[in-house]
């Protein structure tokens, strides 16, 4: 049964997100958005190609060292520095990790680890609190959720989250009707512990009203495999895009590789086309690649090895382009031995149509 998922979502009623503008009269209707995946710390590689209870113990301390040598603080704070450049209204943000690890009595099943070593979120909110800059989390997903002894003798728990984060204190725009679901068709990873993994993954919508302008705002990451993801890209459209009749700006890391016509997710980047969505990256910037993805797991690779578009805006509804762009991909960027995220992040300004009105 489809998971309909609430527990984990907050919004303060009809939240105003953004700072009182002093743009130009031609901003009317512009919302400024973003996504990125923020990167996790690991692609649990050690973890899926143990086939042996020692090897599962040792890939689980692999993992857990991973992810703290990718330095999640400073990323966060180059996070952090983008979003406070761009000023987006709403940010999605994929990968969003939580490390915790501790020494716990065993039990059937597994208590759980509740020591946190690394909350991503919690260091972006912070660090661009420092910069000047109020965010608040309007809508948090659980994904991922996984914990595992390892060859240390701790258990190390690994939780991962795509969150919707909105500009706080300001009157210019309004959020209603938040939501989230849990896709049915997902992978899961047996262990030699005997466990099985879900790797659970799923989409989060907010509407959103700019200047009496109405669009609903819906981000996701799809699994990597093409078999799943084209099931879950038909979950999508049919529950996040096509249950509304506002216009649709969909973003997300959709592992579609939409510039290799070549690759086995290309045809599931053309089902999002052939599902009425327009690609706004290809739409304003037709002549450049947009490429997102990846630099090296370790992230501490100065040069870099973007060679795919996989984060991607997508549209719906007559929207009109402004400006497109990526971020966290230049050499500069690279700050402190570390890439902010192995993919770059994707910013968009976007007018909305008028003729439309916010779910209640």
């Amino acid at each position: 049964m489809r998971k309909i998922v609430a527990g984990m979502i907050a919004l303060a009623c009809a939240a105003s997100i953004a700072e009182p503008r002093t743009a130009v009269a031609d901003d009317e209707g512009v919302v400024r958005i973003m996504t990125q995946n923020i990167y996790q710390g690991t692609s649990f590689t050690e973890l899926v190609s143990a086939t042996t209870l020692p090897a599962f113990l040792a890939a689980v301390t692999t993992t857990r060292q991973n992810i703290l040598a990718t330095r999640p603080a400073d990323r966060a704070a180059a996070l952090a520095r983008e979003i406070a450049r761009e000023r987006p209204h709403l940010v999605a943000l994929q990968e969003v990790g939580i490390l915790r690890s501790a020494l716990v009595p065993v039990t059937n099943p597994p208590r759980p680890v509740t020591t946190v070593e690394e909350d991503q979120l919690g260091l972006l909110l912070a660090e661009l609190q420092k910069l000047g800059h109020r965010y608040q989390a309007v809508s948090i997903l659980p994904n991922l959720d996984a914990q595992a002894p390892s060859s240390t003798g701790a258990s190390v728990r690994v939780t991962t989250r795509t969150v919707i984060i909105a500009r706080s204190n300001s009157d210019d725009i309004e959020l209603s009707n938040i939501q989230a679901q849990e896709y049915i068709d997902l992978a899961s990873f047996a262990t030699p512990t005997g466990a099985s993994i879900p790797n659970q993954r799923g989409w989060t919508s907010v509407d959103v009203k700019v200047d009496g302008r109405a669009v609903r705002f819906i981000t996701t990451h799809l699994d990597t495999s093409a078999s799943l993801n084209a099931l879950q890209i038909s979950e999508l459209l049919q529950s996040a895009v096509n249950s509304t009749t506002l216009p649709v700006i969909l973003v997300g890391d959709f592992n579609v590789a939409a510039n290799v016509p070549s690759d086995p997710s290309f045809a599931n980047y053309q089902a999002l086309l052939n599902g009425g969505l327009v690609d706004a990256w290809v739409e304003k910037r037709a002549s450049g690649p947009g490429l997102t993805c990846c630099q090296t797991p370790s992230v501490s690779v100065p040069t870099s090895s973007l060679t795919l578009r996989v984060d991607l805006v997508l549209l719906r509804g007559g929207i009109d382009i402004r400006d497109i762009h990526l971020v966290g991909n230049t050499p500069a960027d690279f700050v402190n031995g570390v890439w902010p995220s192995d993919h770059a992040g994707v910013v968009a300004s976007l007018r909305i149509p008028r003729g439309h009105h916010v779910s209640q």
